[in-house]
């Protein structure tokens, strides 16, 4: 069995753990996510660091990319599709599992996933309260691809800058459409990969999961109500706090642990 690499990305033009939408948070969520992983019996040399800028925690070193990933339109930023394929066309992706998620979605539980070379591997939204397209979107927010999918991801990135628009959308446009057959390419996995909370209506989303949650994906410091019920309760509530259907916390007591460490939550669970 291949082995699996453990993906995080991000570029900046400043140089810096920042983002738009985030601020300097984005630094406290790679320290997570790197303690978590190591927690979780990662070894080093397995977790890729992706950053446009020299940058080291735990012994953990970045592997440094061009500035010239990081492109914003409208509606977001193609910086880890643009990342990703610089990794391709430098020959870092071997013979392996590589499962590339974003800052905020959390490793609970070992990831089983058997995937051909030649495919990617991602979730839908699931079951959200979003009008529009996203109930028929896939997710970004974690994707699992081997070293024969470099041409999925240059398709996406052709895409990317075609509709100029996020890497979403552009996939949407493409398995719309099923150009280059890419629907071949593409496995769909259960929402346990890739348990959303944002806007979603979580007691559904329970019930197509495969139980235990093995990824969940939300942002700690947004205060925003989920949504999935009359209640306002935002993430933390709902993810920490137990304040959903199962009445109990969806994330694991390691990850709370580390939540307390780096003072994202400063009360007892």
């Amino acid at each position: 069995m291949v082995g699996i690499k453990n993906v995080l990305i991000h570029v900046n033009p400043n140089k810096k753990l920042v983002s738009d939408a985030w601020g300097d948070e984005s630094e406290t969520l790679l320290k997570v996510q790197i303690d978590n992983s190591l927690e979780m019996n990662w070894k080093p040399e397995d977790i890729m660091l992706i950053l446009n800028f020299d940058y080291e925690y735990r012994g953990i070193k970045s592997v440094v990319v061009g500035d010239n990933n990081y492109y914003k339109f409208s509606a977001g930023t193609p910086s880890k599709i643009n990342a990703i394929v610089e990794l391709f066309e430098r020959g870092l992706i071997e013979d392996n599992l590589y499962w590339f998620h974003d800052f905020d979605a959390f490793q609970l539980e070992e990831l089983n996933i058997d995937l051909d070379r030649s495919k990617i591997a991602l979730t839908n939204y699931g079951v959200t309260n979003m009008d529009g397209d996203y109930g028929r979107r896939w997710s970004t927010g974690t994707i699992f691809f081997r070293n024969g999918s470099e041409d999925v991801f240059k398709w996406i990135q052709e895409a990317v800058y075609k509709y100029q628009a996020n890497e979403e959308v552009a996939l949407l446009a493409l398995t719309r459409h099923n150009k280059n057959k890419i629907l071949d390419r593409i496995d769909k996995l259960n929402i346990t990969y890739n348990f959303a909370t944002r806007r979603r209506n979580v007691g559904e989303q329970l019930k197509i999961t495969d139980l235990p949650i093995k990824v969940i994906h939300f942002h700690p410091f947004d205060k925003r109500p989920v949504f999935y019920t009359k209640q306002k309760y935002n993430n933390i509530e709902v993810c920490v706090l137990g304040k959903n259907p199962t009445g109990k916390p969806l994330v694991t007591e390691r990850l709370i642990k580390i939540f307390k460490q780096h003072g994202i939550i400063n009360f007892d669970s």
